[in-house]
């Protein structure tokens, strides 16, 4: 018991100081690289964030449960569409603008619909690499429309460096160390929070699948939630909305698809990824969806209404 709480507060120390290292390095990152912060967000700070993810539901899955494989990433995809933004709704506003319904929303929709479809009826090893196939696609398409909007958003006249103009080598390696380090600080300190999290649920005699989707889930999402608060607090907010939906991506394809190919097989826990599950995902995704059209960005009264729809999810998942 005192090492689990142990784990909990040390790593939650961790976590929130790593956070903020690769947010600021991240930000760097893209203006050094010419493409938007909402690309980085989503590819370093998104996906790299989702490792703990990767992790407890690949060696879950490899170890025979899949049900606590797939319900942390379940658990995690909603986690990150109504808890994360909901919680970070309440340390400042958060603007949507109206081009993340054209590209990155469906682009996240998308690879949580293969997710969910290919997941119903078990995970087959053609099917992980079909989503690796997904993965890959996904990551040229981010990057494509990340040097397009850095070069619409340009102003006349102004270059933004790349590879060949960087000013010097020793930067690129001091970046690139403390985005690693950080990621490190994140991944790691998610992991011992989950352990610490995990051994005083064990106590409680929950099951594998509603642990993964509850929180297993909680826990490994922690790095994208302190992430986003960090990054609103630093008036970042594009690195929020690259980081929600990047991890989205990298959870749906990505780890759907190291399930499938190191780990298949089926569920035994099918109301996880049952209709309760994908109802909770289209109500948070409805939401997001309004405020992209809306002018005024989301503030306390949505961020509410996505932590009733996340509260809703674990209440009724778990009965």
């Amino acid at each position: 018991m005192i090492i689990d709480l142990l784990f909990v507060t040390l790593g939650i120390a961790v976590l929130v100081k790593s956070a903020d290292l690769l947010v600021e390095s991240s930000s760097d990152l893209a203006t050094k690289l010419g493409v938007s912060a909402v690309v980085v967000g989503a590819i370093i700070v998104g996906f790299g964030t989702s490792m703990p993810e990767m992790a407890v539901s690949t060696t879950a899955a490899v170890r025979g449960d899949i049900d606590l494989g797939i319900g942390n990433v379940v658990g995690s995809i909603i986690a990150n569409l109504t808890l994360v933004v909901g919680a970070t709704t309440f340390a400042a506003k958060i603007p949507l603008p109206r081009y993340f319904l054209k590209f990155h929303i469906p682009l996240s929709m998308n690879a949580v619909f293969w997710f969910f479809a290919f997941a119903q009826n078990g995970f087959r090893r053609y099917e992980g690499f079909i989503l690796l196939g997904m993965l890959a696609v996904s990551l040229w398409m981010m990057l494509e429309d990340g040097r397009k909007q850095r070069s619409n958003n340009a102003e006349p006249g102004q270059e933004f460096p790349t590879y060949s103009q960087a000013t010097e080598t020793r930067e690129w390696i001091i970046d690139g160390s403390i985005i690693l380090a950080s990621l490190v600080g994140v991944i790691g300190s998610s992991y011992f929070i989950t352990e610490g999290a995990t051994g005083l649920a064990e106590e409680w005699g929950i099951g594998s699948g509603f642990i993964g989707a509850s929180l297993v889930a909680i826990g490994t999402s922690l790095p994208e939630l302190v992430a986003s608060i960090v990054a609103l607090r630093k008036g970042k907010s594009e690195i929020i909305i690259g980081t929600i939906l990047g991890s989205n991506v990298f959870n749906g394809v990505a780890i759907g698809a190291a399930i499938g190919i190191l780990g298949p097989g089926e569920m035994n826990d099918t109301k996880i990824i049952g209709w309760l599950s994908a109802l909770s995902i289209l109500l948070a995704a409805v939401t997001w969806s309004f405020k992209s059209l809306s002018p005024k960005p989301m503030g306390r009264i949505t961020g509410f209404a996505l932590l009733s729809i996340y509260v809703f999810w674990l209440v009724f998942v778990g009965i």
